[in-house]
C-alpha cells in the first residue's frame, strides 16, 4: 500500500481542520495546548502517580512500579482527584470528541503511557475489536459475550464497501514528551477507520509516524489501525491518553467507584457527567431512575 507524502493530517491547531482530518484521515494532529509550566506541572503528576506519590520521586524513567509489558508502562490516573482534570475537559479534546461521538459523552479512561527505551514494537490494532459488527439477516452473529481480540475479522485498510459500525470511541493522546520516530511515536494507517476490519498481525503494513511535539496531541478514531513504535533513544516517550466513549458503553475505569466521597463531592457537574454519574435516560441509576446524577453509596445511606 503506497501512500502519497502528502497523504497524511498536517500539525494544525484550529478545531474545525483537526475536525476534518479526523473525518478524511481517521486521525488528526493538534498543536500547542499545552504551555511549558502547565507540562513541568503535568509530569510532576504522572512521576508522582508513577512513584506512589513519592514526595521526591525519581524521573519517571527510573520507576519501577509501573506494570511494565515488552518496554510499554502504563499507570491509571483517576480523573476527579489526580489534578488533571483540565485536560479531561479541554476545549479541543471535548470539541474532538463531540465531533465524533456526538454531544452525550463519557471519559472511559485516563493514563499515562511510557514507551520505554529498546521497546518491544506493538502490533497494529483498533480500539473497537469489541463492538459486534453488522450482518445480513440469516449469517452467524457477533455475540457480544463472546468477542475476544482473538476472534477478529481480518482485511485490508481500504473503505469497505459494505456497511460497517460507526465510531463510538474516541482517543486524544497528549504529547508530555516529543513524539518522533526515533523514541516511538504512535503510527497510524491513514483511511482504515473506514474499513470494518482488524488488521492481519502476520502481515506488514505501510504506516505513517504522528511526529508531535510536547504540548500537542494525536487524535484518533478507534476504529483506525494503529500501534507505539520502537523507541531508539535513551529516554522515554511519555503521552496521556483521554479516552471518551458514548454514554451506552462500559468505561474502560470505573471511576464511579473509584473515586473518593472527598472527590467526589468537589467534582463540577461537567466533571460528573464525563465521569459517568449522570444517567442515560435511564441507564447508570443508583437510587431513582428520574434524577439527573446518580448518587455514589456514600450518599444513599
Amino acid at each position: 500500500m503506497t501512500k502519497r507524502p502528502d497523504d497524511k493530517p498536517q500539525p494544525r491547531s484550529d478545531l474545525e481542520g483537526l475536525c476534518a482530518d479526523l473525518d478524511r484521515f481517521g486521525y488528526c494532529i493538534a498543536l500547542d495546548l499545552l504551555d511549558d509550566d502547565a507540562l513541568v506541572r503535568v509530569r510532576r503528576v504522572v512521576q508522582e502517580e508513577a512513584a506512589g506519590a513519592d514526595p521526591d520521586p525519581e524521573p519517571t524513567a527510573e520507576t519501577e512500579d509501573w506494570a511494565i509489558r515488552g518496554g510499554d508502562q502504563w499507570v491509571l490516573l483517576m480523573a476527579g482527584e489526580c489534578g488533571l482534570d483540565d485536560m479531561v475537559a479541554h476545549e479541543t479534546a471535548l470539541g474532538l470528541a463531540r465531533h465524533l461521538l456526538g454531544e452525550n459523552l463519557h471519559l472511559s479512561g485516563f493514563s499515562a503511557h511510557a514507551v520505554h527505551p529498546d521497546n518491544q514494537v506493538m502490533d497494529l490494532h483498533s480500539d473497537q475489536w469489541w463492538l459486534p459488527r453488522p450482518v445480513m439477516p440469516g449469517e452467524t452473529p457477533f455475540k457480544p459475550g463472546d468477542i475476544t481480540r482473538t476472534v477478529a475479522c481480518f482485511g485490508r485498510p481500504e473503505p469497505a464497501s459494505h456497511p460497517i459500525n460507526p465510531a463510538v470511541v474516541l482517543n486524544f493522546m497528549w504529547a508530555i514528551t516529543d513524539f518522533t520516530s526515533a523514541n516511538g511515536c504512535t503510527r497510524l494507517v491513514p483511511g482504515s477507520h473506514l474499513c470494518g476490519v482488524e488488521p492481519d498481525p502476520t502481515q506488514d503494513w505501510d504506516t505513517v509516524d504522528a511526529e508531535v511535539p510536547a504540548g500537542g496531541a494525536v487524535i484518533w478514531d478507534a476504529r483506525t489501525w494503529h500501534a507505539s513504535g520502537k523507541n531508539t533513544v535513551n529516554r522515554p516517550r511519555i503521552g496521556i491518553t483521554a479516552t471518551y466513549c458514548g454514554p451506552q458503553f462500559r468505561q474502560l475505569q470505573n471511576f464511579t467507584a473509584g473515586l473518593t466521597p472527598a472527590a467526589h463531592a468537589a467534582l463540577s457537574d461537567e466533571m460528573k457527567t464525563l465521569l459517568g454519574y449522570k444517567l442515560f435516560t435511564s441507564y447508570g441509576a443508583t437510587d431513582t431512575y428520574d434524577t439527573e446524577f446518580a448518587k455514589p453509596g456514600h450518599l444513599r445511606g
